[in-house]
């Protein structure tokens, strides 16, 4: 599969797609190829539905003539698609909305995909994907990582609405025709036994985390008929793990799939690697300097100790450092860039951002 420019990792929660997709990021990296991650919350993101306003040729035209003040600033962050055009909304709240206006913003909002109808759905996602594949074609030497997009974001969506198996298992088969050029590979992380992951994930996240996701989503139709609170999300992910193994057995492409179980992961990761057809090459030896660094304009700071940093929201993640002064975050696609400023040192942010704005691409944190 080295011949890919497309790698799909999929999984339920807490299989590890996100550790996985980093450690095949880094690998490739260390193996002279030019690839990108595209985490699950990457902003802008190119195939999923994230704070982002979409409309149609005729909707756009007609809201900038409702609201034409706005139109230079609308313009210039727009994401132009063959049928639909995207605004990040995140943009226009953290960089423009003191220029727009609070009453054009939530006229923005009306438009939030993620309020959409799934056939409305259905037709924007397999725009996004066609205009997705086409920038990956034009980029020559590029591979693209990319997590939870095909079977978690569309299982969850098609389970949310209570439709059937086989619908989700023909729109997965065109979206598939879409990245075919691509030459895709699928790498499935799984345990046989469902109720182990939905084990691990309380354990490692806390009953409060499936109470809090079956309350986000108890007006959808999934759970009308499911018991309340932790228990209607367990229910939840033992469905979503029978469309998954359906929907891997289905699928026309280079796959595999890596029983997680036995927590063998080094054995996990050579299967990959072989898979992929590349080799392990070891991290350089590199360590930060220590400190606190801090953004005043935001008032965000970062506590750097060894290869452990302490990230604004207080969750700390381990470095693995890409050179001297680069540093990749552990399970986020941006790189913590460190460089000399006026006899100090500053941490530039680079890479690709998250939901998160202290994570912006650029954002410099001076050391304290």
């Amino acid at each position: 599969m080295i011949d890919t420019k497309l790698i799909l990792l999929e999984g339920l929660p807490s299989t590890g797609k996100s550790t996985n997709s980093q450690f095949l990021q880094i690998q490739l990296e260390r193996n002279n190829k030019k690839v990108k991650w595209i985490h699950e919350v990457t902003r802008l993101h190119p195939v999923l539905y994230f704070d982002e306003a979409v409309f149609t040729y005729q909707e756009y035209k007609n809201f900038l003539g409702i609201y034409p003040e706005i139109s230079d600033i609308i313009n210039s962050i727009a994401v132009f698609r063959k049928n639909t055009i995207g605004i990040d909304l995140l943009e226009i709240e953290w960089n423009h909305l003191n220029s727009i206006g609070d009453k054009t913003y939530q006229a923005l909002r009306e438009f939030d995909e993620w309020n959409f109808s799934l056939d409305k759905y259905k037709e924007i996602a397999l725009d996004k994907w066609t205009h997705f594949v086409e920038k990956a074609l034009n980029n020559k030497d590029g591979i693209y990582i990319i997590d939870s997009a095909v079977f978690q974001f569309q299982i969850f969506a098609f389970l949310f609405k209570n439709r059937p198996y086989k619908e989700l298992e023909n729109f997965a088969r065109k979206l598939f025709d879409i990245i075919k050029p691509l030459n895709p590979c699928l790498i499935y992380l799984f345990r046989e036994n469902t109720e182990e992951t939905i084990e691990y994930l309380e354990k490692e996240r806390g009953t409060g985390y499936l109470e809090n996701m079956a309350k986000r989503d108890d007006s959808q139709l999934y759970y009308q008929d499911k018991p309340a609170g932790a228990e209607g999300f367990r229910q939840f992910l033992r469905d979503y793990a029978n469309f998954a193994k359906l929907l891997f057995d289905s699928l026309d492409c280079g796959k595999i799939s890596v029983e997680i179980s036995q927590g063998d992961w080094t054995a996990y990761e050579n299967r990959m690697l072989s898979f992929l057809g590349i080799e392990r090459i070891s991290s350089p030896e590199f360590f930060p300097p220590n400190g606190i660094y801090r953004n005043n304009e935001l008032n965000y700071e970062i506590i750097v100790d060894g290869l452990i940093i302490t990230d604004p929201d207080g969750n700390k993640k381990k470095l693995t450092p890409k050179s001297a002064n680069e540093f990749y975050a552990e399970c986020l696609p941006m790189i913590l860039r460190f460089e000399n400023f006026e006899d100090s040192w500053q941490i530039v942010m680079s890479g690709l951002q998250i939901n998160a704005r202290w994570s912006a691409t650029g954002m410099a944190y001076k050391k304290l």
